[in-house]
């Protein structure tokens, strides 16, 4: 998938949250454990989402463009 077609990383960022809400809302630990995993991992998500931004945002900087952006 190219940048263009990634989600931002407010979107990851506000689906942990929603996971952390349904965590706390649980009242079986198993599940709790489970939905709290989830949100981590869409934690990461943002944050290498992020990542990309910013190294398309420097790439740009520097004058390249999308033929010139190398795989992460």
């Amino acid at each position: 998938m190219g940048a263009e077609r990634m989600h931002p990383p407010r979107y990851w960022r506000m689906r942990a949250e929603e996971f952390r809400t349904k965590a706390d809302n649980c009242e079986y630990p198993e599940t709790r454990d489970v939905l709290r995993k989830v949100a981590q991992n869409y934690d990461e998500l943002a944050r290498r989402a992020a990542r990309i931004c910013t190294l398309e945002s420097l790439d740009e900087l520097r004058g390249g463009g999308p033929a010139n952006t190398k795989p992460v």
